[in-house]
């Protein structure tokens, strides 16, 4: 069993001949529908989970901007994930709808999050025509999940920005692309915000954007939201708090559909650096060492790696 710190000691209780404490109880209810649905998911090592033991869908890549991240991710075909605002044109135009069109899984934040750290405005009009010219530039949109406009931690602000750019986001909606509409906390539930989303944009066809942290919304209100299509932002491996999340989501909701993004390259920095200085250097064009060796790290330890 993980050691619990002292400050986080409690009683025992006895499941299935195991003792489990409180914070590993948390997931035992996610262990249940793990079960049920054939995922392996073990609550007595939450704090070891990888994406073998959780329910996504695609685990996204995220982080991967800069050009030599991103070539050695779309070189392997693995679920990416980027920042709209901080994209080249050639990787609009060119990179990133070669990877879609051979059916590889592409996710773009808008940036806010950044933007409400640095305390920086969102130039919103960059950010949609980021959106539209790979919506524009691929033949496989479905492959595409967008983040909608928003506010964190505004609620109220979030609901305004939905409605004055609810005909943009309709028409990215109707040409196929997976529209991730983050829902944050406020005077409505997530459950009664999801369905204003639904509203103003006129359709089901859209994707629950799930805080990973209880803080940005806790698992009772998770548990309001009834819907089919789940992207939990900025957290891929298991933790107790998303363990607990996830189970008040799939108790609601036992057939959704769930993905997820987590920078993969911030906790790699050191061993990439480490990496690429031992490599030899390529006669390649465009082939760096720290493509490489990011391409090597992602070969024995991406998300996809860990969910086998």
């Amino acid at each position: 069993m993980t050691a619990i710190r002292p400050g986080n000691r409690a009683k025992h209780t006895l499941i299935f001949g195991h003792k489990l404490n409180t914070l590993e109880i948390k997931v035992t209810g996610l262990a249940y529908f793990a079960s049920a649905r054939g995922w392996s998911l073990n609550p007595l090592r939450y704090c070891a989970m990888s994406v073998s033991a959780t329910p996504w869908k695609y685990a996204f890549h995220s982080g991967m901007s800069s050009s030599a991240d991103l070539r050695a991710a779309t070189d392997l075909g693995l679920p990416v994930g980027v920042v709209a605002t901080l994209l080249t044109t050639r990787q609009i135009f060119l990179t990133l709808p070669k990877h879609l069109d051979a059916g590889g899984k592409l996710f773009v934040d808008s940036g806010a999050f950044t933007a409400f750290q640095k305390r920086t405005s969102m130039d919103w009009e960059k950010v949609f025509q980021t959106y539209e010219t790979l919506i524009n530039q691929t033949a496989q949109s479905g492959n595409l999940s967008i983040v909608a406009p928003d506010v964190v931690g505004d609620q109220a602000s979030t609901l305004k920005l939905w409605a004055e750019h609810a005909q943009r986001v309709k028409r990215w909606i109707e040409a196929g692309a997976r529209v991730i509409v983050p829902l944050q906390v406020g005077r409505l539930s997530a459950g009664d915000l999801l369905e204003e989303a639904f509203k103003i944009f006129g359709t089901r066809k859209i994707c629950a954007g799930v805080p990973s942290n209880l803080a940005a919304m806790t698992a009772n209100d998770a548990a309001t939201i009834r819907h089919g299509d789940f992207h939990i932002l900025g957290r891929v491996v298991l933790t107790p708090e998303l363990a607990e999340k996830l189970s008040a989501i799939l108790q609601s909701n036992p057939d959704a559909q769930l993905t997820a993004d987590a920078n993969w390259l911030r906790a790699r920095t050191a061993r990439i650096s480490r990496l690429a200085r031992v490599l030899p250097r390529s006669n390649l064009p465009f082939d760096c060492r720290r493509s490489r060796a990011i391409k090597e790290l992602l070969a024995e330890d991406g998300y996809h790696i860990q969910a086998h």
